[in-house]
């Protein structure tokens, strides 16, 4: 930290996203005024993006809520209320509703962006083991519910998904995904451009697969297929590797078993038959199997557009398989697996699904269950059934499949409702209490979350950058007194901290980060290692970063696969169900353009929609149409259409855009607001999320995620 007369500068990083861009703020008499990207760090390199910009426009919104507010009418309607009463009234509802009813009565939801906060990370896991919370719901159902599902299939956990070495690779396979604007997820690197283009200083190959030509497939090899057909493609990649004899024998008689079920499983699935489903020629699917086996490495990268698919969990199947069949799962320039200095890696050898939702029987993946399920827990009676909630950076009636007027019904019934949260958005205005939180710029912080998923592990930290505003908590201390004032003592998995939490001595995360660091695999451990880290050598000796490895290890799969053979399983009966649901899943006639989601660079979910750098005066929300499309249907530029599917209809103008494949639309979702947020509301667009099935019946079967890519649709 450095000052003149005037200015401070303040080294941080940004939380909005998964990258963690390391940051220099600049504060003026106690107020953040700009933030850029660190030169000077080892890790990013000086390379942030608008969404920083952003989040200091949040922090400083005149809509942003900065002390409790308490429901005083229909929805939407609030008015202050001391810290004193808005917690001393939950803490009694609680604990009569839980006297009553069971500590399953009380559910929690999880959203973003609070748990890129290492703070509101550890807590909020305390919470919930301090309460007895049994249903603890979360966005993820809408996300990455399907990639941790095929990693517990595949090898026994879900947390082991293998991520991609795109610093080493020779021919780097994008599914699903565009990193040139999202930055990567669940794989965490913000020089995702510099790491892709490598492969092509190398004299490899980046090759993307979208119905779109997105930002990312602007730089690179383009493939177009039609949304919604990806498992189609790599069935039929898979076909031509095991035909044509191009697996890694030796590694999969070693690491496998399954592999004769496999061959099987895949006869059916011939180039020429996929080529149909597709839209592309079997010849080039011939070409692309090929190219991939024989490269001297290879790895597949594929995010929201595979996961939330009707076929999302099969997706994230196909792609490690990919993989492992011909040795590219745990080697220098394939798929890898996780390594954080902070963290174990080792996972236990048990299935993780074994809580399941109350009424559908959905998976918990990862502790965590699928929003959609809320709905039908909060109003099917019986045992279990929700009646009080806590929503923690959460916006569900907006951002869910399963979202919309029944989602903001079900919560309308609950006895107890409260969020944490910086804004009043299109969930929480249905809530009793909200409970403003602090900023990812008002509080101290390391980035425990993605450590896990960097492709170059490092480690950085940051103090608060400046106090925070009004009123303001973080959540960690909200989620302790809550513990403290409904008799539990303190938000800890440790009882003899509960107890002096209790007594009024609350361990602060700063003194938690610091005791992480220092014991684990960089730390100094209390001075025993010289040359370790401690939370204070972070702050202080390396205010940019530390450097920790230029990569993640190979070598380690059985050290860390999870399943009870200590074997990779590649065929298995979920697979066997999931390959006949494809045979058989037939689009109709009714509907015959298929919908896939768009990512926008200046978009980060639902919430950043109210800050002028974000959503500028020229940002309009479009459906994006080809223009064969558009000229069949007799659609102009600028004119609106109607978009219906079997759960809903909008209209939304049209963009005629060359980037689109013919018989394909893609819509951006996080548009379409009314909440607290007067920018937002003001800006016209509708939710894509409208279009996506209400029925439990009609989602990804595996994981419990709602269809959200690939939906048919028909245009007038």
């Amino acid at each position: 930290m450095s000052s003149s007369n005037l200015d401070k500068t303040v080294h941080t990083f940004c939380r909005v996203c998964e990258p963690m861009c390391a940051l220099v703020a600049t504060v003026r008499d106690g107020r953040l005024t700009s933030v850029i990207g660190d030169k000077n760090s080892p890790y990013s390199h000086g390379h942030f993006c608008k969404k920083a910009t952003g989040a200091v426009e949040v922090m400083y919104d005149e809509d942003r809520v900065t002390q409790p507010l308490k429901r005083i009418g229909g929805p939407g309607e609030f008015a202050p209320v001391s810290w004193s009463e808005a917690m001393s009234v939950i803490a009694d509802r609680l604990k009569k509703i839980r006297h009553r009813h069971g500590a399953s009565a009380f559910a929690t939801f999880l959203g973003q962006p609070p748990t890129n906060g290492f703070a509101t990370a550890v807590w909020f896991s305390a919470f919930k083991r301090v309460f007895g919370t049994r249903w603890n719901y979360s966005v993820n159902a809408e996300d990455a519910a399907s990639l941790l599902m095929a990693s517990e299939l595949l090898f026994g956990s879900a947390l082991l998904y293998p991520r991609p070495d795109l610093w080493r690779t020779d021919f780097a396979i994008i599914i699903g995904a565009n990193p040139m604007v999202s930055h990567g997820s669940v794989c965490t690197e913000p020089l995702m451009r510099d790491a892709l283009h490598s492969v092509i200083k190398r004299g490899g190959r980046v090759l993307v697969i979208d119905p779109r030509r997105s930002e990312t497939a602007q730089s690179f090899e383009h493939v177009q297929v039609n949304a919604g057909t990806d498992a189609w493609l790599m069935m039929a990649m898979l076909h031509e590797i095991i035909a044509n004899d191009w697996m890694d024998a030796d590694f999969v008689d070693e690491h496998c078993n399954g592999l004769e079920e496999l061959v099987e499983q895949v006869r059916p699935f011939t180039p020429e038959r996929a080529a149909a489903e597709c839209g592309v020629s079997a010849q080039l699917i011939r070409e692309l199997a090929r190219d991939f086996a024989q490269a001297r490495s290879a790895t597949i990268y594929g995010r929201t557009g595979t996961c939330t698919q009707r076929f999302g969990t099969l997706n994230n199947v196909l792609q490690s398989l990919l993989c492992i069949v011909t040795g590219n799962l745990d080697r220098p320039g394939g798929a890898l697996f996780t390594w954080s200095s902070l963290t174990k890696n080792r996972f236990p050898a048990t299935r993780e699904t074994t809580v399941r939702s109350r009424v559908s029987g959905l998976p918990a993946l990862g502790g965590m269950l699928p929003s959609r399920c809320l709905v039908e827990d909060v109003e099917t009676p019986g045992e279990g059934q929700v009646r009080a909630l806590l929503m923690l950076g959460g916006n569900p009636v907006h951002s869910s499949g399963a979202g919309g007027e029944g989602f903001a019904a079900a919560l309308e019934k609950l006895e107890l409702h409260f969020s944490l949260d910086i804004y009043i958005n299109e969930t929480n205005r249905h809530a009793h209490y909200i409970l403003p939180v602090a900023t990812m710029f008002e509080h101290a912080d390391i980035p425990y979350k993605y450590l896990s998923n960097m492709l170059r592990p490092a480690l950085f930290a940051t103090d608060a950058v400046v106090e925070p505003r009004g009123e303001v908590r973080e959540e960690w201390e909200i989620l302790n007194e809550l513990c403290r004032r409904s008799g539990l003592g303190g938000c800890y998995d440790n009882r003899w901290l509960r107890r002096l939490s209790a007594m009024g001595f609350a361990l602060s995360p700063k003194r938690l980060m610091d005791w992480m660091v220092r014991m684990s695999a960089s730390g100094d451990r209390f001075g025993l290692r010289r040359n370790g880290l401690s939370l204070r050598k972070l702050l202080g000796r390396f205010p940019h970063g530390k450097s920790l490895d230029a990569e993640l290890p190979s070598g380690v799969l059985s050290d860390v696969i999870a399943t009870p053979d200590r074997k990779i399983a590649l065929a298995f009966p979920e697979l066997k169900i999931e390959l006949q649901r494809l045979r058989e899943f037939e689009h109709s006639a009714e509907f015959p353009f298929r919908l896939t989601g768009m990512r926008e660079m200046l978009s980060m979910n639902t919430w950043l929609h109210n800050v002028p750098s974000c959503m500028t005066a020229k940002r309009r929300h479009h459906l994006h149409i080809s223009p064969v499309d558009a000229e069949r249907l007799a659609i102009a530029d600028g004119q609106e259409v109607t978009v219906r599917s079997r759960a809903g209809t909008l209209r939304v103008p049209a963009k005629i855009s060359d980037r689109m494949k013919e018989g394909n639309v893609a819509l951006p979702h996080g548009w379409g607001h009314n909440g607290g947020w007067q920018r937002a509301n003001a800006v016209p667009g509708v939710n894509s999320n409208i279009l996506a099935a209400k029925s439990p019946d009609d989602i990804e079967s595996l994981a419990g995620m709602s269809i959200l890519n690939g939906i048919p649709v028909s245009l007038t």
